[in-house]
């Protein structure tokens, strides 16, 4: 996590947040991983070279999955589709763009958004480029498709819906944003005709995604203390919708749950966090910025458990696999946590290089990218039993 700042001054400070903000502490050091008897294994299906990666500036180049395709970019500004199954490339173009904000694939297109502030537009099933347009800022988060629109937020605390076809701007929607934040932007959420996403003046917005009409909006964080960094209240969780009900968090604030139709309080519960939240039938999983993996009562706001042991190892969102959660961390460790409990049931080592991006999970499949640039496809196997 790195900071978004106007001065070398601001640049220290931010710095400071990773170093246990500005004390003479001694910084908090990974938590030592203790002994798992797990309760299956894992089948590394396929591992592939995707590029460059991430690096270490922690761009959000998750990958996406459409159809029997897996999409990865790098931050050179090569995009590859992977077949899902073998691994063997279908296509890979080179965009000749720095590339920053997350992948997303929907209705035949590709989007992705660049470093120099262009977003872009691929055929899913080539890779051919369709159109390229000039935002205001660069692109730290996943783009959204819906409908004959492509949504998009900028590391300024804009919003520009774009037209799928070509590019045409539809409607934009600016927002200050403080002097200083958190390196990172809510990707937004489209649903029912709305778009959802979070803004680094610790707001949760609702905008008409015709029109771009603010709809509603609501607070998840608050600014505590006299310091800069104290301050810092950044909405960068992308929000997730669970039927009528709409679940996010921020940094210094608040896992929330809100009524969909008016952005009204169902519950709070205090925890600091910019990583996303996942959402199942019972519960809410949030990875802290201390890496304390935390259940709450999806319904109540109640916490259900906490598990400390992956504290200060800058463990990724989490993913559901079955019934577990599945996580990696800065050491290239990947992690299964029981959903009911919060135990860790199982762990493997995959890369040297470690992990900072949310697994994907699909068909009961892993999708794991480490920050250097490989990809891991892998599923559980769970351990016969010896007749």
């Amino acid at each position: 996590m790195t900071l978004n700042v106007k001065s070398k001054l601001l640049t220290s400070l931010a710095a400071c947040v990773l170093l246990a903000a500005c004390s003479d502490e001694v910084v908090n050091e990974p938590t030592e991983l203790q002994d798992v008897e797990s309760q299956f294994e894992i089948d590394v299906r396929w591992f592939e070279s995707v590029g460059e990666g991430a690096d270490d500036k922690f761009n959000d180049l998750t990958p996406a999955v459409w159809n029997d395709y897996i999409i990865t970019a790098d931050i050179k500004g090569l995009v590859t589709a992977f077949d899902r199954e073998s691994g063997d490339i279908a296509w890979e173009v080179e965009l000749n763009e720095p590339l920053s904000g997350g992948i997303s694939a929907n209705a035949g297109l590709v989007a992705i958004g660049s470093k120099k502030a262009k977003v872009i537009v691929l055929n899913v099933e080539d890779g051919s480029e369709l159109w390229r347009a000039d935002v205001s800022s660069e692109v730290l988060a996943k783009p959204a498709i819906e409908g004959t629109k492509v949504v998009v937020r900028t590391a300024d605390g804009r919003i520009f819906a774009l037209d799928s076809t070509d590019g045409d701007q539809e409607w934009f929607y600016d927002r200050v944003i403080p002097s200083l934040t958190i390196r990172g932007t809510s990707a937004p959420l489209t649903a029912n005709g709305i778009v959802l996403t979070g803004f680094a003046n610790g707001k949760l917005a609702a905008f008409n995604l015709d029109s771009g009409d603010l709809l509603w909006e609501q607070r998840v964080s608050s600014p505590r203390g006299s310091s800069d960094i104290s301050r810092i209240v950044d909405v960068d969780t992308t929000p997730v919708l669970y039927g009528d009900t709409l679940y996010g968090a921020g940094y210094n604030g608040y896992a929330i749950a809100m009524d969909l139709s008016n952005g009204r309080y169902l519950w709070r519960e205090e925890l600091s966090t910019v990583k996303d939240l996942l959402v199942d039938t019972l519960r809410v999983y949030a990875v802290t910025t201390d890496g304390t993996v935390v259940a709450i009562n999806r319904t109540t706001g109640d916490v259900a458990w906490k598990q400390e042991g992956l504290k200060y190892r800058s463990p990724t969102a989490a993913a559901e696999l079955g019934d577990d959660l599945v996580l990696g961390d800065f050491e290239g460790y990947v992690h299964f946590l029981d959903k009911s409990t919060g135990e860790i049931v199982a762990r493997d080592h995959l890369d040297d290089y470690g992990f900072a991006h949310k697994p994907i999970v699909t068909d009961d499949e892993v999708i794991l990218t480490s920050r250097f640039g490989f990809m891991y496809v892998f599923n559980k196997v769970e351990e016969d039993s010896e007749e």
